[in-house]
């Protein structure tokens, strides 16, 4: 938002020079990232050229004889629109203009050139340089070209957040610099509403009310197109677009003064006297201002007459109703558009403007017909128009009184200040908002401008913000001693960040969108992904079905900047199309160490089940695309599958670009809140009696899970055996094929007295039994 210091004080009036005022708007939220001032220029003056003539040595140059006052100059020209009478800046020996270039007396191809007539981008004006500034008024010739031509003004530009879309004008920018002094905000004049008996010459049909709620427009006739005046000329340099004419630039000078956008047609070339807003028809084209034809779909919105569509609602206008030098009479709209659909329609075109930048945000809905008659005005004044008295419009402004209620002890306890209720009043109602005593608190009311306050906090918001952020101390947060409360999902996903913090990990959040390419780099099928119709980037054109990818795209990351071993997990939902659309809970994470292998992730996800109270899981040999064959495990609590976990197969390791070993774990939330339960933490004495501990080396078939002779071993050994670890497998040499060795390490211990050989090698003889029985193990020969 470019913002002009000169008409700023038109408005209202204040006291700070530019650095000043940029330094308070910032500290309003209205971030300024730049302050320049309009044109710094010396040694240009006005020239009026006399004659243009063909250099004698050149082909593609021009003699121009210009007039400047006080004497006549011969310049070297080679601007193509060059032409006599022309009124043109005229830059003097001496003279430094916008990028370095310094003008000097030269002979160019043999002809002295004794200064320079300069571009608008050589002026520092803009970024044409096709040809010569060519001014559309005259001017005192030889005079000063800042003076003449009233350039001597800063110019802020202002860095706008979404949310305040009312910011988005200079009557907007200069409503907050009255709440901020104090003083008055003038207005700019406007056309008077009349009542009107005359029979009507328009007719306007809204044939979809929600993405159209209202429309209106006036006719102004006779109007005089011409060039505009000088200060018209300057505003639209200083929103670095091109003067057109007196009356598109009135339109877009009313934009930039209210915020709200216009257009204007020429109302002989509309036919059948009607306007009709409705959306397009399927494979429907028309020609937009810029001369692009345009394929629509149903979802974009058109303004059209009888017969075809003449603008693209909210965006642009059409080609064949534009306003030209032949054009007497102006149909001139001002509407209230859904800003969802402007929004669709200027992304899938790829056509942003800034009529569809303000539609976007949403323009003030009371502000329609304010801005219409103060463009109707400026017609009037500028080209001479004859306004017609009646207003034509369809449907309502989309606007109804919303109050919030705001208590001001409140009001302290969040900003931690003691202000005065009468100061929060006075802060709120400088900057619109209107106010109802209610007992102690206030009902305030919300102008039609601020969409963004909903709240009671959005209050608190204003309210600090004029009361200045600076001025509020800063105090260390209230910590609550009594446990926090939630729902059983919160409580469980807070648990497992609680441990898997404690045990190095890092908590990492993603977006529920990602590229196609990061699922195929990960040995997924693309297919299965829901894709978005509209994506706003490669990057987020699909809902995710996996957290993995994303971990080890930020594994990457990471390691090109030399981090070489790295722990992270992130609980995020993915996306599945079955039929309906499914969101689910996924837990995944990842490790990249050192002298880390299957077993340590295995241990790591064995204690967080237990942690979380899930009990008796089983591991199960797995086959994924994208984990290692005989290094993954599907892990599963009776028929009901928990996820999966595992080493990162070659492949999918080498489309990341990493070194091997990478290990994933991801887990279904959904399924551990089937069967979670909170732990309590209970005192649990030391042992009074010494454990016995003994080895178990045994050869078993390859297809025999570690689990499934766990859960033999812990059953056969019950109660005296309290322990249980795996620390050996192993295939090959001096074990026959099909089989494999398994050792376990066995930790006996009565919690009544000492035990005996005797009595282990009871309960060792019992386990190897069963371990025969049940899974066909044999002890392993020395």
């Amino acid at each position: 938002m470019k913002l002009s210091c000169n008409y700023l004080r038109e408005l209202v009036d204040f006291p700070f020079t530019a650095k000043e005022l940029a330094e308070k708007l910032t500290n309003l939220g209205l971030e300024v990232r730049d302050i320049q001032p309009l044109a710094t220029l010396e040694k240009v003056v006005v020239g009026k050229v006399l004659t243009v003539r063909h250099h004698p040595n050149a082909d593609r140059l021009k003699l121009v004889d210009v007039d400047i006052g006080r004497e006549t100059l011969t310049v070297v020209c080679g601007a193509p629109n060059v032409s006599e009478g022309q009124y043109v800046p005229v830059a003097l020996e001496g003279a430094e203009l916008a990028g370095g270039i310094k003008v000097r007396r030269a002979k160019v191809r043999g002809v002295l050139s004794l200064g320079m007539i300069c571009s608008e981008r050589e002026l520092g004006l803009g970024t044409d340089h096709t040809g010569i500034l060519s001014l559309p008024f005259s001017l005192p010739l030889g005079e000063d070209f800042v003076r003449a031509l009233e350039l001597d003004d800063i110019i802020l530009d202002i860095e706008i957040t979404a949310n305040r879309g009312d910011c988005l004008s200079v009557i907007g920018i200069a409503r907050e610099v009255s709440a901020l002094t104090g003083n008055p905000l003038r207005l700019p004049a406007r056309y008077p509403e009349k009542k009107s008996s005359a029979r009507n010459s328009l007719d306007i049909e809204i044939l979809d009310h929600q993405l159209c709620p209202y429309y209106s427009a006036r006719i102004i006739r006779k109007v005089k197109i011409g060039p505009s005046p000088l200060w018209l000329w300057r505003i639209i340099y200083i929103l670095g677009g091109k003067s057109i004419n007196n009356v598109v630039d009135v339109t877009n000078f009313v934009l930039w003064e209210t915020g709200q956008p216009l257009h204007s047609f020429d109302y002989q070339r509309i036919r059948g006297n009607k306007i009709i807003v409705r959306p397009a028809e399927r494979g429907e084209k028309m020609i937009t201002l810029d001369g692009l034809e345009r394929e629509l779909d149903k979802r974009m919105l058109l303004i059209c007459d009888r017969e075809r569509p003449v603008a693209l609602a909210g965006i642009m206008g059409g080609q064949e109703t534009q306003v030209d030098s032949h054009t007497q009479d102006i149909l001139l709209e001002s509407a209230y558009f859904n800003p969802v659909s402007i929004r669709q329609t200027s992304r899938q075109l790829g056509l942003i403007t800034e009529a569809s930048f303000r539609f976007e945000r949403a323009v003030d809905p009371l502000g329609v017909r304010m801005a219409l008659n103060r463009a109707a005005l400026l017609i009037h004044d500028l080209a001479g128009g004859k306004v017609e008295d009646q207003l034509f419009e369809d449907g309502a402004p989309p606007w109804r009184k919303r109050e919030i209620f705001l208590r001001p002890k409140r009001v302290n306890s969040i900003l931690r200040t003691s202000l005065e209720p009468v100061e929060m009043r006075s802060i709120l109602t400088r900057i619109g908002f209107s106010i109802k005593e209610k007992e102690e608190n206030y009902q305030v009311g919300v102008p039609s401008f601020r969409p963004d306050v909903s709240r009671e906090i959005d209050l608190v918001e204003e309210i600090a913000r004029y009361y200045g952020y600076g001025r509020i101390k800063s105090t260390l947060p209230f910590l609550r001693q009594e446990p926090r409360s939630g729902s059983p999902q919160e409580t469980m996903e807070e648990a497992i960040r609680y441990l898997l913090k404690g045990w190095g990990f890092y908590e990492i959040i993603g977006s529920g969108l990602e590229e196609e390419v990061l699922v195929k780099k990960a040995n997924l099928l693309p297919k299965t992904a829901i894709r978005i119709t509209n994506p706003l980037s490669s990057q987020q054109e699909i809902l995710r079905v996996h957290l993995f990818p994303h971990l080890l795209e930020t594994l990457s990351y990471n390691l090109d900047r030399q981090t070489d071993e790295l722990r992270i997990f992130e609980i995020g939902d993915v996306f599945t199309q079955k039929g309906d659309f499914t969101e689910t809970s996924l837990l995944a994470g990842l490790i990249k160490e050192k002298n880390f292998d299957f077993f340590n992730l295995k241990g790591i996800t064995e204690v967080l089940f237990e942690e979380l109270g899930i009990k008796t899981v089983e591991f199960k040999d797995c086959q994924n695309p994208f984990l290692a064959v005989g290094q993954s495990s599907l892990v599963k609590k009776k028929k009901t599958s928990l996820g999966f976990l595992g080493r990162i197969n070659s492949s999918v390791v080498q489309n990341f670009h990493l070194p091997s070993p990478v290990y994933i774990f991801e887990f279904n939330l959904e399924s551990f809140r089937l069967f979670y339960t909170l732990r309590k933490q209970q005192f649990r004495g030391l042992p009074r009696f010494p454990s016995v501990h003994r080895d178990l080396a045994l050869i078993v078939a390859k297809e025999v899970s570690a689990g499934e002779m766990k859960k033999i071993i812990l059953q056969a050994g019950s109660p005296l055996l309290k322990e249980i670890e795996i620390f050996d497998v192993y295939e090959g040499k001096a074990i026959a094929r099909g089989y494999k060795s398994m050792a376990f390490s066995l930790t006996f211990r009565s919690p009544e007295r000492t035990l005996r050989d005797e009595e282990i090698n009871e309960v060792q003889g019992k386990i190897i039994s069963s371990l025969k029985k049940e899974a066909g193990a044999r002890l392993r020969e020395k």
